[in-house]
């Protein structure tokens, strides 16, 4: 089973037909265009939605000029967000083909796809014009792509002298029980899970200069366990919006990211780092 089949396989990514129903709740067809914010409830697969993308931008510095690459883009959510607040323009690169083609159509629909450019392809081997970006941010997908210090590598290169590196992440705060481990690798799909100082030499030995990180687990387990019960909470109300199947599936898998954190082993970060003011060419 290749990479783009197991992440698929993930509650996260079934069900896709969710966010049609959701902007039907609306009362937006499939065709009809979409104002932006209208997508905001629905197109945010992160923690803590467009309150952690607008942080980031301020930290980030972004401003209508500003080019940023976006790896493990989903639906396209936060580089929408971005286009539509900041202005700036944002190449949204996600590995599935159908997770990408609902977010180009979306895009469209909002009438951001001058300011948002979507690519299908794998961090690791697509193609990505060197020292052109000012920014690389990415929302809890790095866990998902194996070789995170030949991704990192390739991310250096693509900066400009001096642009920043911006991560949202898992990480492993603990050694977690066999049977934890199952789930975060087979429901989580979380194939690269490390401590922070693991991640922090990473970037550092593909030339990152600046390398910080910030411990986030005590902001995100709360928030895990709080979705979990909101979720619960509103069973009548997302079974009819989502359908029976989507809400289980997002159930279950709320759940193991609630029982990952309690248990400890599960922990969140944020990376920030700065390319250097000259980045040797690519072997």
């Amino acid at each position: 089973m290749n990479d783009v089949v197991k992440i698929a396989s993930m509650p996260l990514y079934m069900n896709l037909d969710r966010i049609a129903r959701g902007l039907a709740d609306f009362g937006i067809g499939p065709t009809d265009p979409i104002p932006p914010a209208q997508l905001f409830s629905l197109d945010q697969w992160h923690y803590h939605g467009t309150e952690a993308i607008g942080r980031a931008a301020e930290r980030l510095g972004l401003g209508p000029t500003s080019r940023v690459l976006e790896i493990g883009a989903g639906v396209g959510g936060p580089a929408r967000y971005l286009a539509h607040t900041v202005g700036c323009h944002v190449t949204a690169l996600e590995l599935q083909r159908e997770v990408h083609a609902i977010a180009a159509d979306l895009t469209e629909r909002c009438g951001l796809a001058d300011r948002v450019t979507h690519i299908c392809g794998d961090a690791l081997t697509c193609p990505l014009p060197d020292k052109t970006f000012d920014a690389v941010v990415s929302w809890l997908a790095f866990l998902h792509i194996p070789e995170r210090p030949r991704l990192c590598g390739r991310l250096a290169q693509t900066l400009r002298p001096g642009g920043l590196c911006y991560i949202e992440d898992l990480t492993m705060r603990a050694p977690f029980s066999a049977h934890d481990l199952r789930e975060a690798r087979e429901i989580v799909y979380a194939i690269t899970l490390t401590d922070i100082e693991d991640y922090k030499r990473d970037l550092r030995a593909a030339g990152f200069a600046d390398v910080y990180a910030v411990d986030l687990t005590d902001e995100w387990a709360p928030y895990v366990a709080g979705r979990l019960a909101a979720w619960r909470e509103r069973r009548v109300e997302k079974s009819r919006i989502y359908g029976e199947q989507a809400y289980l599936g997002l159930e279950m898998f709320y759940d193991v990211m609630a029982r990952l954190f309690e248990s400890g082993s599960l922990g969140g970060v944020r990376m920030m780092a700065r390319a250097p003011n000259a980045m040797p060419s690519a072997p």
